[in-house]
């Protein structure tokens, strides 16, 4: 690469007696003792430059670890939360069938079934996936919405 371009800049008397020092140290000229130690400033500033984005975009990447984590201990909480749920409403219609009888039972899980989304309405009078083996028997023990309530009868016996 030719040096062929000329800059000029202003420095103080001490700063100019180093570089002669340096290029007298060096066996070479004032010139070229400034062009290395601004070639060598522009490689540190480039180098800083990089190393700050590698430092940003690991700081990122903490960021989004630590998010994933946080929302992986919420999904847990939920989980747990909805768990401890359906343990309530299982022992809170346990007392119910203990308490009514069965026309009230099904009148209130027709009511429930009423105010559910759909999607769990479907799920519900279907009776998931577990009644695939059902009989025409089986079948005298649901009412008219296709709710069955053979658990029903067997909790209370």
């Amino acid at each position: 690469m030719a040096r062929d371009q000329e800059i000029t800049f202003y420095s103080d008397e001490q700063t100019l007696r180093e570089l002669d020092e340096l290029a007298d140290d060096q066996d070479t000229t004032r010139s070229t003792v400034v062009f290395e130690l601004v070639r060598e400033g522009l490689r540190r500033e480039r180098e800083g430059a990089v190393s700050a984005e590698t430092r940003a975009s690991e700081r990122l990447q903490d960021l989004l670890d630590d998010g994933l984590t946080d929302m992986e201990d919420t999904a847990r909480e939920i989980q747990d939360l909805n768990a401890k749920t359906g343990v309530y409403a299982v022992a809170a219609f346990e007392l119910v069938k203990q308490q009514h009888g069965e026309a009230a039972i099904r009148e209130a899980l027709q009511t429930g079934a009423r105010r559910l989304r759909e999607d769990d309405v479907d799920d519900l009078a279907s009776g998931g996936d577990d009644d695939q083996g059902a009989t025409a028997e089986d079948d005298s023990d649901q009412d008219g919405s296709g709710l069955d309530f053979e658990a029903l009868r067997e909790g209370n016996q």
